[in-house]
Parts: structure tokens; C-alpha cells; sequence
């Protein structure tokens, strides 16, 4: 289904190298379980009174990063290289906030935008050069496309009025409305495209760290067995 410049169009269609059963390697951010839950709570009765608008579950609430490949096409030692390249390259990077909103009626669904921190620029480049240790640039997907995150809270099943997604959701005050989110890990899951819906599964997770390798000063309190004590532990030893 084609969408114009007045009418959200269907979700549902198959894009260039989809086929049924076919699945996609895909890093991305998931929101975490507190927003997840608020987004959910906030937009249902608005989206309850839109027909043609099925409302995005917390647990597929995700934001898109950098695509790797389909899963037929990425062999078991190419994945393990690309796991292992980006989480060394993301463990030198800190936890970092984002703000999604206001809500944006696009071609297929409601978005949430995001103000594009520089921080989620760089996780992106590195996850790009990751893939490039691997491959060739040629086989990156979108390779040198600019990134436009968003989070999508609904996604149309059949044509609706944008002008009408837009009255309701002007009318329940969504038209300044942002939320805010920390992000702490990259979580690169196994996209699968069918019976109308996308589902995923988490194949790894790429965790953001503030100091990978913490330097833990010794002290008289450490165990002459496992080593230094971190800081956290040496204060618990102090007031036993």
C-alpha cells in the first residue's frame, strides 16, 4: 500500500530482500522497561480511538542503529568477529541520555523522533567500523546514510487521514510532549518479518561502561586470595 501526502498507508509490505522465513541482524536500542511502560500507558487512549492503528507493545518498543545482514548471508565467525569488535569499541563509551517527541504522523506510523546526541553519532560510527573489519563497505547496509533515530509507537494497518491521527493527537496535548531515557547498551537482535508483524530475538548485548577497566588502588584490606577490593567493598568491610 502506497502512502500520500493525506493517508498513512499500511505497515505491511515486503521490502527490497525480504522473503517469508527470511531474518536480519539489526543493532538496536531498547528503551528501557520504565519508559517503555510509560510510552504504552500514555499514548493507549488515544491510539484506542484511531482505527487503522495497531499500538506498539513495550516489548518491541526499539530504535534502529546500524543493520548488519541478513542471517543466511553472515556466516558464525563473521557474527562472533562483529560481536566481539563492537563491544570492545562501546565498552569505552558512557551511558548517555535521550529524548524522544513530539510525535510525528510518518508514511506507516506515529513516531517519537530523537534529538541526535553526538554520543549516539559515535556509537553508530563504531558500530560501522566494527562491521567494516569484517567486510567491505559495500556490504554495510546504509553505509554513509545519515542516522535518523525514532521510536515508533504505532504502525497503521490500513489507510487512515493524517490529518485525523494528527487532530487526536493534538487534542490529547501530545503536540509538546517529550520523554527522556538513559541508555546504557546496544542490543543487537534477529529481526523476523512475518504474519504481519515484526518480531525479534536478542542474539547479544553490547553494554555501554562508564570505566572498563576500573584501576583498584590495594589496601590492607584486601584478600590475599581473590585480590584488590573495589571501593564499594572495601567501604563494607570498613563498617562491619
Amino acid at each position: 500500500m502506497i502512502a500520500s501526502e493525506t493517508t498513512v498507508a499500511s505497515r505491511w509490505w515486503w521490502r527490497p530482500g525480504w522473503t517469508p522465513g527470511r531474518s536480519f541482524y539489526d543493532w538496536q536500542i531498547v528503551p528501557t522497561q520504565t519508559v517503555a511502560d510509560k510510552l504504552v500507558e500514555i499514548f493507549a487512549p488515544t491510539l484506542s480511538r484511531l482505527p487503522g492503528l495497531e499500538q506498539v507493545d513495550t516489548a518491541r518498543l526499539r530504535i534502529g542503529v546500524q543493520g548488519i545482514g541478513f542471517v543466511d548471508g553472515v556466516k558464525g565467525v563473521h557474527l562472533a568477529a562483529l560481536v566481539a569488535g563492537a563491544r570492545e569499541l562501546l565498552a569505552e563509551h558512557a551511558p548517555f541520555q535521550l529524548t524522544f517527541g513530539p510525535p510525528l504522523v510518518a508514511e506507516d506510523s506515529i513516531r517519537l523522533p530523537i534529538a541526535l546526541p553526538e554520543e549516539l553519532v559515535r556509537i553508530r560510527e563504531d558500530l560501522t567500523r566494527a562491521l567494516s573489519e569484517v567486510w567491505i563497505r559495500e556490504r554495510i547496509p546504509d553505509f554513509g546514510e545519515p542516522l535518523r533515530p525514532y521510536l515508533a509507537v504505532a504502525h497503521a494497518t490500513g489507510p487512515v487521514p493524517r490529518a485525523e491521527v494528527g487532530a487526536a493527537l493534538a487534542a490529547d496535548g501530545f503536540l509538546d510532549f517529550t520523554l527522556d531515557d538513559t541508555v546504557s547498551a546496544v542490543s543487537m537482535v534477529e529481526l523476523l518479518c512475518e504474519n504481519g508483524r515484526y518480531d525479534w530475538s536478542e542474539v547479544s548485548t553490547a553494554e555501554l561502561l562508564r570505566d572498563p577497566t576500573p584501576v583498584v588502588e590495594p589496601t590492607v584490606f584486601d584478600d590475599p586470595l581473590f585480590g584488590p577490593l573495589r571501593a564499594s567493598e572495601r567501604d563494607r568491610v570498613l563498617r562491619s
